[in-house]
């Protein structure tokens, strides 16, 4: 069986602290050997649709969701689900459309709200959890995510996080083919985690997207990509 690389967490410049217009994130992460590819903006789909609508069999659509205890990243979703929800409606919104859920960078201090016993409540829930994301600053915080997930009986899954193109393929998991959810599903727990951290200071030009954003000098999706006006947390 054929094995595939997957980055299956990135952002374009649908996101407020993203750069990448989807056609360049498509063709950077070609350059860097992926073979697939999820694209999870913050509280938005409209990047990854564009994404998707340009490669269908190498893009995945997914969504970096804001809750109103931390963020869930979701994969094959289908249908946009907004921000600052609770959990549970997020979740009830991401299982009706069959995506496939994980947590993104659970137990990194900066970038996340998630309490343990939140997390524990959402288990059965789950199809995975994030182990390994390039941007986290703490190692220990991948190896915190790593070891629930083990204790818990959950997939693990690796992303990037990339918000700017050298970023792309940072963090990538090795698996077997798949096409579907389903599939997707199946195979997971067979996934190897590769990567590196990426250094401290690519969060800069994440805080430098968003004021070129307010300055209006950062690309951005047209009126006609762009539907839902995205909020994410920075």
């Amino acid at each position: 069986m054929s094995t595939l690389k997957v980055d299956l967490h990135m952002h374009t410049c649908a996101s407020k602290d993203g750069i990448l217009r989807p056609a360049e994130i498509i063709n950077i992460a070609k350059l860097k050997g992926l073979d697939r590819i999820c694209i999870t903006d913050h509280n938005s789909i409209e990047g990854a649709l564009r994404a998707k609508a340009l490669d269908p069999d190498f893009v995945i659509v997914g969504e970096e969701i804001l809750t109103t205890h931390g963020e869930l990243l979701a994969f094959f979703v289908t249908e946009w689900v907004p921000p600052r929800l609770s959990p549970q409606e997020t979740l009830d919104r991401l299982q009706a459309q069959g995506a496939v859920i994980s947590v993104s960078h659970p137990f990194d201090q900066h970038r996340s709200d998630w309490k343990e016993a939140m997390l524990e409540s959402m288990v059965p829930r789950l199809d995975a959890i994030e182990a390994f994301n390039a941007r986290t600053l703490q190692p220990a915080c991948n190896e915190k995510a790593r070891a629930f997930a083990a204790a818990h009986g959950l997939p693990i899954t690796a992303g990037s996080d990339a918000h700017t193109g050298r970023e792309i393929g940072a963090a990538y998991q090795e698996m077997p083919s798949f096409n579907t959810a389903a599939e997707f599903r199946t195979v997971l727990p067979q996934a190897k985690l590769y990567g590196q951290l990426s250094p401290a200071w690519i969060h800069l030009f994440s805080r430098f997207n968003v004021w070129r954003g307010r300055l209006g000098l950062k690309p951005t999706l047209s009126n006609s990509e762009l539907s839902q006006r995205d909020t994410p947390a920075v």
